[in-house]
């Protein structure tokens, strides 16, 4: 919950892909309006997820127009592709009125000059005064405030308590390291049988796996002056680490990731494939199966998880909207409205509000208040870690992180050399920064 909360979520972010991926879509019209369309005094809406934050976005969007009257069509798909179909868009001058924002890319795209500074309808119409005092910046780029964050995250590692019954192998514990991580991948690959693995290769995931690796080792993925954080010999470990539990039987073949970036039944970790996966939560993962599943954090190295709690994914505003008014109103409506808080539970993020907080508690399902109480432990585990908050990603972010993802995947593959990848890696990475100064 990148995830990520990210990614990927939430709750983990996953990396962008190359191609597009077809955009389903369907509207909500009240009946005094006819009109779909950004017309009419209506809204286009578009994010990505799994079918659980698609349903839930679909109900609340619906409440959304019973109480205000304004039309929204809406438009989602995975992640793969998202920002391709989005960046061609921009480029033809016809973007959503509100879209799904990735907290990474927030600086890319504020860098373009394509999001509206959303200052504008601060406190008026969009009210920040109930998020947690951290939070209320997530969305900001030297500044100015240009997505405004639907959740908070961290990164976790999810896995198959049944799965671990069944073999009879004792699960991991908020203690383990990564050594342990290796070990008892290894031990479920073992035990498990043909193709079946130990855990996902999450050798490809920046914040759900190597920033929390870095932070461990007092580097991170970017520095304060939006430079890359690590270097050469980082990564050169990093992907040696899980080359050997490749080669090994303990992870994943890179044949199983394509299904990866989105909490789907067709992801390896609910197919029954991998028993331990980076990026996700319970709230996503757990209604799609009927095992048990838990929740521990990455790995530690040197006594620290490395965590780097971020704002779940935002809501941001293109200076082309049609109807910037409308799309304020639906992000205050996300924000702060009791019935969307309660339609959205734990679909983008950890509650990033005492109110949200509150008003999940009492019916929260078991995931999702096993959910929250993991939440309040990573942060108080933040607190003691004492390591300097995460800098914003720079813009350039999305290509640096297609760069890590094709480096790790070909290594995988074995049609790249460590070494050949790491130095690709950099090469690609540095110049995607430049470019996008």
């Amino acid at each position: 919950m990148a995830q990520h909360l990210s990614r990927r979520g939430f709750l983990g972010i996953a990396g962008a892909g190359v191609a597009s991926a077809a955009l389903a879509g369907c509207g909500f019209a009240p009946p005094s309006n006819s009109g779909t369309g950004a017309g009419n005094n209506a809204l286009t809406f578009r994010w990505w997820g799994g079918n659980a934050r698609n349903d839930a976005y679909q109900k609340a969007v619906k409440i959304f127009t019973d109480k205000t009257g304004i039309a929204v069509t809406t438009q989602y798909s995975g992640y793969d592709g998202y920002f391709d179909k989005l960046n061609t868009e921009f480029a033809g001058g016809n973007p959503p009125d509100i879209f799904q924002m990735d907290t990474a890319l927030i600086s890319t795209y504020a860098g373009r000059n394509v999001l509206t500074d959303l200052g504008t309808y601060i406190p008026g119409t969009i009210g920040l005064d109930t998020l947690y005092a951290p939070l209320r910046t997530a969305g900001a780029v030297k500044g100015k405030t240009y997505g405004v964050p639907s959740g908070s995250g961290n990164a976790p590692v999810l896995y198959d308590k049944t799965v671990f019954d069944q073999l009879k192998i004792t699960p991991p514990t908020n203690d383990w390291t990564w050594e342990d991580f290796g070990t008892i991948a290894g031990e479920v690959s073992k035990a498990w049988g043909p193709n079946k693995y130990g855990a996902l290769d999450a050798s490809k995931d920046d914040s759900g796996a190597l920033q929390p690796w870095l932070r461990q080792r007092g580097k991170d993925l970017y520095t304060a002056d939006q430079t890359l954080g690590f270097g050469p010999e980082d990564l050169t470990e990093w992907f040696t680490f899980w080359d050997g539990l490749r080669k090994s039987g303990a992870i994943c073949p890179p044949t199983l990731l394509s299904n990866t970036d989105s909490a789907t039944g067709t992801h390896p970790f609910i197919t029954g494939q991998i028993a331990m996966t980076t990026g996700w939560g319970l709230a996503q993962m757990q209604p799609l199966t009927q095992h048990e599943l838990k929740l521990v954090v990455v790995p530690r190295a040197n006594g620290k998880t490395g965590q780097a709690l971020s704002g779940g994914v935002l809501l941001c505003i293109p200076v082309k909207s049609k109807n910037p008014e409308g799309a304020a109103k639906l992000i205050n409506f996300f924000l702060n409205d009791d019935d969307a808080i309660k339609t959205m539970k734990l679909q983008r993020g950890l509650p990033p509000s005492d109110k949200a907080k509150n008003l999940l508690a009492p019916t929260a399902t078991a995931p999702e208040k096993a959910d929250m109480d993991f939440g309040e432990y990573v942060a108080a585990e933040v607190a003691k870690d004492g390591l300097p908050t995460a800098p914003t990603a720079p813009p350039g972010y999305g290509d640096v992180k297609t760069a890590l993802d094709s480096a790790a995947k070909q290594i995988a593959f074995g049609k790249m050399s460590i070494a050949a990848g790491v130095t690709q890696f950099f090469s690609d990475a540095k110049n995607a920064l430049a470019n996008a100064k």
